[in-house]
């Protein structure tokens, strides 16, 4: 015997024809709006922890005597904080005048725009402000003196490999960390939309 709930609906629902409609609006507007739910309580914890992780890194970095790369990397995080909370908000503030079904595709679209603002941001930013940390790290240290003493080939060499490196590492990290934190909800997402699409098909 099929269990789908697409058959349920076929078998069951086109007995009361009139009950169909309100029943099957009612059922995705509870599942949607619990998944919406999740996914912005998710996204502002995922948020706050930023601010934890300022604090220590500024700690650790102090204790080191690196006064100066600590404050820079906490600005960086603190700065990375106000943004995701700016895009937060444009979620929060789309259209919900629209049927449950538009509201969706636009809530997804939303998403996937932000994933990839993030990740260009992340693959051409994180370079940008990390061999800098990394100067200010090494200053005064053999480390540095002998990369100073490099020809410029390889100081430019040199660069652009750990560029790309971090900006590789950090786009993995980033696609990694979002498929643990939201994949099992965005999972969800894409079915309930999925599911509405073939109701909507003509039988």
């Amino acid at each position: 015997m099929e269990r789908s709930i697409e058959n349920i609906w076929k078998k069951g629902f086109e007995v009361e024809e009139r009950l169909s409609a309100p029943v099957i609006s009612n059922l995705y507007k509870r599942k949607s709006g619990l998944v919406i739910q999740q996914i912005n309580s998710t996204s502002k914890k995922d948020n706050l922890s930023l601010i934890p992780v300022a604090v220590v890194f500024f700690t650790v970095l102090a204790f080191m005597g690196k006064v100066i790369l600590g404050m820079y990397v906490a600005v960086l995080i603190f700065a990375l904080f106000f943004l995701n909370k700016k895009m937060l908000k444009g979620l929060e503030n789309l259209d919900i005048k629209v049927n449950t079904y538009e509201y969706l595709l636009k809530y997804r679209n939303q998403l996937t725009r932000i994933t990839k603002y993030t990740t260009w941001l992340i693959g051409l930013g994180l370079p940008l402000v990390t061999i800098p940390a990394y100067w200010i790290f090494f200053e005064g240290t053999i480390v540095l003196g002998k990369f100073e003493q490099l020809d410029l080939g390889l100081k430019i060499l040199f660069s652009l490999g750990l560029a790309t490196f971090l900006s590789i590492t950090g786009i993995l990290c980033y696609r990694l960390a979002s498929k643990i934190i939201y994949g099992r909800l965005l999972a969800r997402l894409q079915r309930i939309i999925e599911d509405m699409e073939d109701l909507m098909k003509p039988y």
